[in-house]
């Protein structure tokens, strides 16, 4: 039976030689859901292809105590359909659709696009589903195209004209229109033909994020290396972001400082079996290669949905003790220790040096190397 949420709960926590009072709050700002593990295409640098988990569809009764749950949060700005899989192959993808919309919430949705018919994309735009972000590597165009999972980069700039179309047909700019680009050294001159591209389809927005590779012969395609000049790259997507494209741009080098936008905008990360994560790459298990290093990442949930409201999981002592950690940057930096080579601790994600369970300290997405939508920070306005 779920716990009601106390609202005057505080707890206390030991921190060094003193003692620190965190009041949790109900301040999710987004809420993903992973409604469907399960994509139609095999892309070779998807974590689908890696992981050590079974696959499978959200049930309908647990999504709508998840948007149920989701009342309770007076902060909330969009529910979003991401994780790792294709939302459109859930047999009740639509349905989830305008029950959303139907409670009214702003909803984003992440997709390759392959599934999408001219009569959802038409209801997207009636409804006034708010942000979609399409996956597209490569400009259809280019002599050297390269193609992830068997996607297309023709049938999804066909799919995006259309829905452009249609916004345009009802007048509401919506839905958003985003692109997300993972750049590797097989496309990384494509961006700025890509930007311009997307400028000339309408796409609003343009997200860059570097390969996380998931195998030690993907090490090789990484452009955060050292090996790969981007500053003139770099220097003609600027150029273009003046004409009206929103080009989030990820680092291309190890930086010192952090800044995780999961933590940053209060996120939480449903999975499609109801375990509450409080980011992407938590949600499944598989292994990542830092700059060649191997790395094992478990899953980690602070609690399922099934058996305790959202609220419960939010506020509960170990969640609200991470969020603390995680927004005060009070874990160690594993990527560049120079004892990281003869280190137990950076094999796997489970503990750190500090003691944090688990461990942020190697993450990539904190280093702003890897990115996922974050809709905040997509259009340089609020969602």
């Amino acid at each position: 039976m779920a716990i009601k949420f106390a609202p005057n709960k505080e707890y206390t926590f030991t921190l060094w030689d003193g003692k620190v009072i965190v009041k949790p709050k109900l301040d999710m700002k987004y809420l993903y859901v992973e409604i469907t593990s399960r994509c139609n295409l095999k892309c070779e640098m998807c974590f689908k292809q890696y992981w050590e988990d079974t696959e499978g569809d959200m049930d309908w009764n647990l999504f709508l105590k998840i948007l149920d749950d989701a009342e309770a949060f007076p902060e909330l700005r969009m529910i979003y359909f991401g994780g790792i899989g294709e939302p459109t192959v859930h047999p009740r993808f639509m349905d989830m659709v305008r029950e959303v919309k139907r409670r009214g919430f702003a909803l984003g949705i992440s997709t390759n696009g392959t599934l999408l018919t001219d009569e959802m994309m038409r209801e997207f735009a009636k409804l006034g589903v708010d942000l979609i972000y399409f996956s597209m590597d490569t400009v259809p165009t280019a002599q050297n195209a390269i193609t992830l999972g068997h996607i297309t980069s023709a049938v999804t700039a066909d799919k995006i004209r259309k829905l452009v179309r249609y916004r345009e047909e009802y007048g509401t700019h919506r839905p958003s229109i985003g692109v997300e680009v993972v750049v590797t050294k097989e496309n990384y001159q494509q961006l700025p033909e890509m930007a311009k591209f997307l400028l000339d389809m309408k796409v609003d927005a343009m997200l860059v994020s570097n390969l996380l590779p998931l195998t030690p012969e993907q090490v090789d395609d990484i452009v955060y290396d050292g090996s790969v000049d981007m500053t003139p790259i770099l220097d003609e997507l600027y150029k273009i972001a003046h004409n009206g494209l929103y080009i989030k741009l990820p680092k291309f080098e190890l930086r010192t400082e952090r800044q995780c936008d999961f933590d940053e905008n209060n996120v939480a990360v449903v999975r499609w079996d109801g375990e509450v994560a409080p980011c992407y790459r938590f949600l499944h298990t598989y292994k990542e290669y830092i700059f060649g290093r191997e790395k094992k990442v478990n899953a980690y949930s602070f609690g399922n949905v099934k058996e305790q409201s959202l609220a419960d999981i939010w506020t509960s002592e170990k969640y609200t003790w991470f969020r603390f950690t995680m927004k005060n940057y009070m874990y160690p930096s594993c990527t560049d220790c120079d004892l990281r080579e003869a280190c137990d601790f950076v094999k796997t994600t489970d503990i750190d040096c500090w003691g944090n369970e688990p461990s942020c300290a190697d993450c990539l997405w904190s280093r702003r190397i890897v990115q996922c939508p974050i809709p905040q920070y997509m259009f340089g306005k609020f969602f």
